[in-house]
């Protein structure tokens, strides 16, 4: 199968030619997981199109449930057999409400009334939404993973005999994330449903029964999970990388600590660790007192909130909030889908107002009437979870010089803080003209980062600064973050579901739930603590300190507070000589 975009100018003549899918195969069959993996630009999603029949390849032969995808007349029919779970949910939405939304796919295949609203309900709790809570919802009000959820079930409520999803997890808490993907594992094996999964997550291989590795427009690997994962210097030459336990589990076998690699999960590799090694466990399972480093906070220069909360409408979503963030600290905000953490920060920046408490940025009252905003604006940045929110304009260039041209600055300081930017943040030059469409995701955050940095913001807030990206990608943005924040001062804030994020680069962590926080400190003994007190409400910690904890336990006295695989790998080695 190949596929290939074009590109016309307003005359109509062919502009640009791009080889989306090159001569790639492809099977799956009922009850089948299988996943499709690759970097940004490599041709995942045209892929998933071509299944739903929204794109038509040009070359080769397709045939979706017996039906020949090129046949126009077969359109509808595939599209009502495979189900599409785009990576923006917000792209796919047409109804106000939850409970419409969800019956809204079904409705159009003219699912009887009376079997409607089961089917719903059903297709709610499928994802882990109560329909008695979610079914009256405004789809504005809810979380980025709660509308992913409501996507996939408005999918699942069709009745469809294959689930295509793109990216549909980005958004999604790691706990919610394990619960959806076990759904889908549980709806292939039960109801032999065929679910294919485009993502750039890494630890989604590890549910796959098949892996589709592809690198541009082609298929560069492609087989059962065990054989896949066992090569992972192919995963990381075509920019992947091995799913955590299964890098953890590599570096154990390297050391000469376990036998084998094929584990997918800390609990089997601490099994596998105590099964080798059970005579060094002679420790009783207990923790070493715990400790909480104290922070340093000066007034002036913090941003404080103090008995803050916020509702939207009747639901209130930060309930008498108090934390800070000082002056040159690396913050990370973390907590489950729904918890608030986009709402936190938008208070921060004065986007929302706090119904109650106060925000406080180096002394100024972010709600006071009377605060100057422009002021406020200069020290804030705020990168949005979703690039093309706040990019308007017509070009890259005008979209970073709009900026500082708004709070003032002059047009040759703009200009030159515009370039100045687009280079900082690693693009090249000849994108200065692009119109934001031709944009990958990636480029999409580097272009709205330059934006937000040609205002010289102290504090840079980022909302899912990684949501979309590659695994290589990922990294080399924060890289950047971790240079803008050791280097140039800036303070950084940034909401996240990456544990593994957390545990590389935050000096503090705020945990919320349910709008409250309810740990602030040091990760690792944030991690630590909550694990201590079997608090279920921080379920999902770091891989590597998850297994040093998971050790502890079974009486491995190793240190728990380690978050490095490589420091981890020395530790466990050293123990189990």
């Amino acid at each position: 199968m190949s596929f290939e975009y074009f590109d016309r100018d307003d005359e109509g003549n062919l502009t640009e030619m791009v080889n989306a899918i090159r001569g790639i195969s492809f099977d799956a069959a009922p009850g089948d997981l299988v996943v499709v993996c690759g970097r940004n630009g490599s041709g995942k999603s045209t892929f998933a199109r071509i299944l739903n029949r929204i794109l038509v390849p040009i070359e080769g032969k397709t045939e979706i449930f017996g039906m020949d995808a090129s046949d126009e007349e077969n359109k509808y029919k595939i599209r009502s057999k495979v189900g599409m779970v785009f990576q923006n949910p917000d792209d796919q939405f047409v109804g106000s409400v939850v409970e419409e939304e969800v019956a809204f796919g079904a409705e159009n295949l003219a699912v009887p009334e009376k079997q409607l609203k089961s089917r719903v309900e059903k297709a709610l709790r499928s994802v882990g939404l109560e329909p008695s809570e979610f079914s009256e919802r405004g789809i504005e009000e809810l979380s980025g993973g709660e509308k992913q959820k409501v996507a996939v079930a408005g999918i699942l409520a069709m009745g469809t005999e294959c689930v295509v999803l793109d990216e549909a997890t980005a958004m999604l808490d790691l706990a919610s994330e394990r619960e959806l993907m076990s759904v889908l594992k549980r709806l292939a094996a039960e109801k032999k449903i065929i679910v294919i999964l485009i993502t750039h997550n890494m630890e989604e291989l590890t549910y796959a029964d098949y892996i589709y590795v592809m690198d541009k427009g082609r298929v560069v690997k492609r087989g059962r999970k065990s054989v896949v994962l066992a090569d992972g210097a192919a995963l990381i030459k075509y920019g992947l990388a091995l799913p955590k336990a299964c890098e953890i589990a590599s570096s154990l076998k390297a050391a000469g600590v376990i036998r084998t690699d094929a584990l997918y999960s800390i609990p089997e590799v601490a099994d596998r660790i105590f099964k080798e090694h059970m005579y060094c466990f002679k420790g009783d399972g207990t923790f070493p007192a715990l400790k909480r480093t104290k922070r340093k906070i000066r007034p002036v220069n913090a941003v404080i909130m103090n008995k803050a909360s916020c509702a939207y409408g009747k639901k209130q979503v930060i309930r008498d909030v108090s934390c800070t963030v000082a002056k040159g600290e690396f913050v990370a905000v973390v907590g489950g889908t729904g918890a608030g953490k986009s709402t936190l920060l938008k208070m921060m920046m004065g986007l929302k107002a706090a119904k109650q408490g106060m925000v406080y940025v180096d002394g100024l009252d972010v709600n006071d009437r009377g605060t100057d905003m422009k002021q406020l604006n200069r020290k804030m940045g705020y990168l949005f979870q979703f690039p093309e929110h706040q990019l308007f304009l017509k070009n890259v260039y005008e979209d970073v010089v709009f900026g500082p041209m708004n709070l003032g600055v002059s047009g040759v300081e703009a200009q030159k803080r515009a370039y100045e930017c687009i280079e900082l943040v690693g693009l090249p030059q000849d994108v200065y003209d692009l119109p934001m469409y031709k944009l990958s995701g990636g480029m999409k955050k580097r272009a709205a980062l330059a934006g937000v940095l040609a205002m010289e913001p102290e504090y840079l807030i980022l909302d899912e600064p990684t949501a979309g990206l590659d695994p290589v990608g990922a990294a080399d943005f924060m890289a950047l973050i971790d240079a803008l924040h050791r280097d140039a001062g800036i303070t950084v804030i940034m909401a996240t579901h990456d544990m593994e994020m957390v545990a590389a680069y935050a000096d503090t962590v705020i945990v919320m739930d349910k709008g409250e926080v309810i740990y602030e400190g040091v990760p690792a003994e944030v991690f630590l603590e909550a694990a201590v007190d079997g608090d279920e409400r921080l379920s999902v910690v770091p891989a590597v300190q998850e297994l040093m904890i998971e050790l502890r336990k079974k009486g491995l006295n190793v240190n728990p507070y380690i978050t490095d695989v490589r420091a981890a790998t020395e530790e466990i080695a050293r123990f189990c000589r």
